[in-house]
């Protein structure tokens, strides 16, 4: 049986083998020559490519990338990609600021060649071959080719006469074992080109310094970068405060003589250059490992020269880091550039790596060894990166995230690291388990144009380095890098598949790595163990250990002794359940993956303690302002709450929580607060459980109950204060939707249950004590949501009943309700802002009453209507000062403080509303928004006093300036216009400041869901 287990990995790479067509690459060369014009921020050139095909089937045509035609209008692949991201700056560009590339001339070994442009994507094109190529056979193309270089919106583009040239001339699509892979340029998801030889002659103003991939051939040019050296030297040396601070820095004036620079490079599959006249430059070298010396090069802008100073020493330390690691560096230079860049902090090209501003030291080394790390994780081996993303991204990140716990992250000893619960992957695996546990999360071996924008980020980074650092931690780290050294000899310079990495991977370990690539790799299954129990049996512990995760990995047990770290080992999993024993050593805590060296979804129940009650149940912990769940610990979290009203006065009390990140299923946060000014207790908490169910169409279910009580009215005189207390059963499903839609669902089904007090007077009019009445509202509601970046909108229809008792009369209604908000989008970040609200009482007892009945809709939201006790108000039932003149944004949305006791925007009937405003240039980039706004409402007065009304007696408008802030969690209105019904009870509020309004809608304001605030 041992014998059979040890050959199974090399049966297993046999059958791959075996089923697999044989491995080719297709051979590219290039000759470019290339003009830029600084003035019309243009390049003219001319192309010729040598391709050769190594494959064993004939071609009868080829496919090219034209990617700077990505920029050329609004529907290409890259604008549909920008506004899925939520980028508006390119939907709104100028024509000016467009690019694209023309004056295509294809011929093949020079006969003019049949091309077309790709009907769905214009940045591809497919050349037609007169003549077959066959197997073995190398042919000519060339061409020449004008590029319109655009403003910086991704990677290819120029802010001013500073240029980022890359992905910039016509480039073969790869075929291979798959065939051919033509792709569209996009902005989230990289690159797949072929290996080859480039010579570039690029011809400009001859006082830009340049940088590039490949070897400067000039001397002349070699001096004068020299030249720039020195004089950067001593310009940071003569700084006793170099700036860190972002800084405009003016473009000198072009040269009027040109000079031709010519780059040289092999063995690449891309060519980058960046140029700039206000470049400084430092120039040295570093000697790898094996003894190679490689010229390095850093070029910056005034522009954060303080981080800027140590950019070299970064440089040096992540080549000298990669080569010992991975394997020796093979190229003859690496150059470190700071530019414009709109795609990240960051971009890898062979050998040159462009870096955005960056804000800190620490962030600089870390784009810089990311971006340089790159020229082994797609530049030597050059994956799909479209297809398989996390081979490049989530690799590297991997030993970027090694590199940072050598050199910036303190020395830890394995004691502490349990402890504190600290690994330099800490922060990955907090936004993994905020995407497992929401099932929100999309497996790593997703395309990268089908990622989510969050999920991309998690999928082609995160989460893969996650599973890199536990197979470390698994092999161990000698073997493990011994291994991955092997994968860089045997596949550099080539395009490794993950079945590659996986045989050879499978055949190191000498066992299959299902659980990884199949499992964290390949899925969104989760890795999830927990400790059922230990029992002693003899000198060793049983410790049994159930698997919650679809995953069967290797399960990591550690024993705590004294609080310290005594050994971890790795254990296979047998099943469902799985039963490890351990030598008995007296240990105090048994542990699952103690230092966090696996993504286990839930690790709060990884831990058994010896000399607890409730031994497989963390101990109870109390911290203040607890933001993190902590593992190791069950935390009540809580913190100090303030509170004011009119009628409870200052109110403290402490909240007390679980609703920490990453998430919990079961959440609850209880305030209770003590109020000064009613001597009461007052307060307001929600619990709810979220679950995730695998019923098609549903996303999630969400169960709960929320409640609050406090004092809504004060009578001086009679000395009586009346309270009311709400509780609030609900019930929410959200549909499901597809990883990428900006449209979401929701049915919610809520029961608002009131208790409220009622002032009880005799005959003759004397206060003589409260008595509560109950009762029910029953609501179903249903939301549509659609968040994307251009004219977002949503919707909301409700339905609403409520049986009640007035005038010695059981009453009743049935009310529906269809609400909409609408965003025109004019500019980025820039909106007019519609909105429109109608509500009709299907059916209502009390219609035509001489009173409005609870239930009827309103035009202007206010505490004294507020009759489901929903919104929080500082003084609901205020007739006179700043408090009586807060507004909420429902139902008719007017933003006009009617005074209490007027019917008028009030009807039994229905009400028909608009509400309108928009964006205005001023403070665009600030929270604090400037508004023009205008309201118009009808409402059908069916009163006994509104039977003689006339249309203009029952139609209202406003108009006036609203100031908002955080998305209209805090606003004032200030009416200019009104109509004249209106108008007149705004003037018997008396001055025109009574007649402002304020909102302050806290709902508004939670990050997370609205918990049922509609």
């Amino acid at each position: 049986m041992k014998q059979f287990c040890s050959m199974l990995p090399f049966f297993l790479l046999s059958s791959y083998l075996l089923s697999q067509p044989a491995y080719f690459q297709q051979e590219v060369d290039y000759e470019i020559l290339v003009t830029l014009n600084d003035t019309t921020h243009s390049l003219s050139g001319q192309t010729l490519i040598h391709y050769k095909n190594h494959s064993p089937d004939t071609l009868f045509q080829l496919y090219f990338h034209l990617w700077p035609n990505a920029y050329r209008d609004q529907s290409t692949a890259l604008a549909k990609q920008f506004l899925q991201q939520g980028k508006l700056d390119f939907y709104f560009s100028k024509d000016s600021q467009l690019g694209y590339i023309s004056n295509l001339d294809f011929a093949i070994n020079g006969e003019k060649a049949s091309w077309a442009l790709d009907p769905k994507n214009p940045d591809i094109a497919i050349i037609a071959l007169a003549n077959p190529l066959l197997p073995g056979q190398k042919i000519e193309i060339s061409t020449p080719f004008y590029l319109k270089i655009p403003a910086s919106f991704s990677r290819l583009g120029h802010i001013g006469q500073s240029y980022q040239i890359t992905q910039w001339y016509p480039k073969p699509a790869v075929y291979d074992r798959e065939g051919w892979h033509p792709m569209p340029y996009l902005d989230n998801g990289e690159f797949y080109s072929e290996f080859g030889t480039f010579e570039v002659s690029i011809q400009l103003p001859d006082n830009y310094v340049v940088g590039a991939t490949g070897v400067l051939q000039e001397e002349s040019e070699k001096a004068f970068l020299m030249q720039r050296h020195e004089a950067t030297k001593a310009y940071l040396d003569s700084l006793d405060y170099p700036s860190f601070d972002i800084v405009e820095e003016a473009f000198p004036p072009s040269s009027t003589a040109l000079k031709t620079l010519h780059f040289k490079a092999e063995k690449v599959h891309d060519f980058a250059w960046f140029a700039d006249k206000r470049f400084k430059v430092l120039a040295d070298q570093v000697q790898l490992p094996n003894g190679q010396v490689v010229e390095t090069q850093v070029l910056f802008t005034q522009s954060e020269e303080g981080y800027w100073k140590k950019a070299m020493d970064y440089l040096k330390r992540s080549l000298l880091f990669y080569s010992e690691k991975v394997g020796n560096y093979p190229y003859p230079q690496c150059t470190v550039v700071q530019s414009a860049l709109s795609a990240g902090g960051g971009m890898e090209y062979p050998m040159i790596t462009v870096i955005d501003e960056v804000g800190s030291d620490y962030f600089l080394d870390e784009v810089i060894t990311h971006e340089v790390g790159h020229n082994w994780f797609y530049g030597i081996l050059a994956n799909n990166e479209r297809q398989y993303a996390w081979m490049d991204e989530g690799i590297n990140t991997y030993y970027e995230q090694r590199y940072l716990k050598a050199f910036q992250l303190p020395e830890e000893d394995s004691a502490a690291a349990y402890r504190e619960t600290a690994t330099p992957f800490e922060s990955y695996r907090l936004a993994y388990q905020y995407q497992a546990r929401t099932r929100k999360e999309q497996a790593p071996s997703t395309p990268a144009a089908e990622f989510s924008a969050n999920n991309y980020w998690l999928g082609a980074y995160e989460k893969p380095a996650l599973a890199f650092y536990m197979l470390e931690n698994y092999l161990g780290t000698a073997n493990f890098d011994r291994a991955m050294q092997a994968y860089y000899q045997n596949w550099q310079f080539k395009h490794p598949s993950p079945a590659d990495l996986q045989a050879h991977l499978e055949t190191v370990a000498g066992e299959p790595l299902d659980w990884l690539f199949n499992g964290l790799l390949g899925s969104n299954d989760h890795l999830d163990y927990a400790i059922q129990g230990v029992k002693k049996e003899g000198n060793q512990l049983a410790i049994v250990v159930k698997k919650k995760g679809a995953i069967s990995s290797p399960i990591a047990i550690g024993g705590i002794k004294d609080n310290q770290l005594q050994n971890i080992t790795w254990h296979q999993p047998t099943g469902a359940q799985t039963t490890i024993l351990l030598a008995d050593e007296g240990y105090d805590q048994i542990v699952i993956d103690p230092l966090n060296w696996t993504p286990d979804l839930i690790p709060q129940n990884n831990e058994w303690r010896r000399q607890s009650l409730f031994p497989t149940i963390a101990p109870l912990r109390f911290p203040l302002l607890g933001l993190f769940e902590n593992p190791k610990h069950t935390n009540i979290n809580w913190m100090p709450t303030y509170l004011s009203n009119a009628y409870d006065k200052s109110m403290f009390g402490l909240a007390i929580y679980n609703t920490v990140f990453p998430f919990r299923s079961l959440e609850y946060a209880l305030a209770p607060m003590y109020a000064l000014g009613s001597n009461s207790l007052n307060g307001a908490g929600i619990v709810q459980y979220h679950h995730y169910p695998k019923t098609r169409g549903i996303e999630k279910l969400t169960i709960g109950i929320q409640g609050k009580s406090f004092h809504y009215f004060t009578q001086t005189e009679l000395d009586y204060d009346l309270k009311y207390s709400r509780l609030v059963p609900f019930i929410r499903l959200h549909l499901r939707s597809t990883p990428t839609s900006t449209f979401s669902q929701s049915i919610e089904l809520r029961s608002v249950g009131l208790w409220t007090d009622k002032a009880i007077f005799s005959n003759l009019g004397t206060y003589s004590g409260n008595r509560q009445e109950k009762t029910f509202i029953h609501r179903l509601l249903y939301e549509g949501k659609n968040q994307r970046a251009l004219n977002p909108f949503e919707y909301r229809f409700a339905l609403e009943s409520q049986a009640y008792e007035a005038s010695l009369k059981n009453q009743k209604y049935l009310r529906a309700s269809l609400e909409g908000q609408h965003q025109l989008t004019y500019a980025p970040d820039r909106h007019l802002f519609i909105r429109f609200f109608t509500g009709v009482h299907l059916n209502n007892s009390r219609r035509k009453a001489g009173a409005i009945s609870p239930g009827a809709f309103n035009l202007v939201s206010q505490g004294f209507n507020d009759y489901r006790f929903e919104d929080a108000y500082f003084g609901r039932n205020e007739t006179t000062g700043f408090n009586a003149q807060q507004i909420t944004m429902r139902e008719g949305g007017f933003k006009t403080p009617i005074p209490q006791g007027f019917q008028l925007g009030r009807s039994n009937d229905y009400v028909l509303a608009l509400n309108f405003k928009v964006d205005l240039p001023l403070l665009a980039a600030s929270p604090l928004h400037i508004r023009p706004y205008a309201d118009l409402g009808y409402f059908h007065n069916a009163t006994p006093i509104g039977q003689n009304a006339t249309f203009a007696d029952q139609f209202l408008w406003n108009g006036g300036l609203a100031i908002e802030l955080l998305d209209g969690v805090i606003g004032f209105y200030f009416p200019f216009v009104s109509s004249k019904n209106l108008q007149h009870l705004l003037f018997e509020r008396g001055g025109y400041f009574s007649r402002v309004s304020f909102a302050f809608d806290i709902s508004r304001g939670d990050p997370r869901e609205r918990w049922g605030a509609f």
